[in-house]
């Protein structure tokens, strides 16, 4: 958030944003069993019992971080946003825009997990319908503009380009921990390629 738009904030609007901001540090750090109320409060810079006056519980302080960090609300936005003149420049440049701002922020990922492992993906049904409607939308129409194969629908065409644009993040940081130098790990623009045209040479 920008300092312009922290100054349109009501008090209690900051308050509100700085627990978010507090929740979404703790619940990656310490996942959402292990986060602690009153270090939430201590990071937003108010006294515990001051949280419950914004959310009933850990579980709405949770669902509140997941709407405004999931990575999902990175993907989808960023995916609308994407300039191009062709469709397949707009999917790359798209692509390439959700994996750079990932990898800047480890934690997206780390919320990630939280959520479906330890609350089994109990707040995605709230996040696909404050996101999903605008993101079909725009897909819909790249598939209208790009010789797409009729059996693929659009929300398989969604589907598959959130799948891919995850898997680059994670991979990456997956055998990246494991030892792998840059150099050796496939980028966004490989991960593209391989969706858009495949591994096979044509025969």
């Amino acid at each position: 958030m920008t300092q312009s738009t922290n100054d349109q904030l009501t008090k209690g609007e900051r308050t509100r944003q700085a627990l978010l901001d507090a929740g979404y540090q703790q619940f990656v750090l310490r996942g959402f069993h292990g986060a602690s109320m009153r270090a939430i409060a201590q990071g937003a810079g108010i006294t515990p019992g001051g949280i419950y006056n914004h959310f009933s519980g850990k579980d709405e302080l949770f669902a509140g971080v997941v709407l405004a960090h999931h990575p999902l609300t990175r993907i989808f936005p960023q995916l609308i946003a994407a300039q191009g003149t062709r469709a397949e420049e707009r999917l790359r440049n798209a692509a390439h825009a959700i994996v750079t701002e990932m990898e800047a922020d480890e934690g997206l990922l780390n919320l990630f997990f939280v959520e479906m492992i330890e609350c089994q993906g109990a707040h995605l049904a709230l996040l696909a319908e404050t996101l999903m409607p605008k993101a079909l939308a725009y897909i819909t129409e790249i598939h209208g503009a790009v010789g797409i194969r009729p059996e693929i629908t659009p929300f398989a065409l969604l589907q598959t380009f959130v799948g891919t644009v995850l898997a680059t993040v994670f991979t990456r940081r997956f055998l990246a921990t494991g030892g792998a130098s840059s150099d050796m790990l496939a980028g966004s623009e490989e991960f593209v390629n391989v969706y858009l045209h495949g591994i096979l040479l044509d025969e």
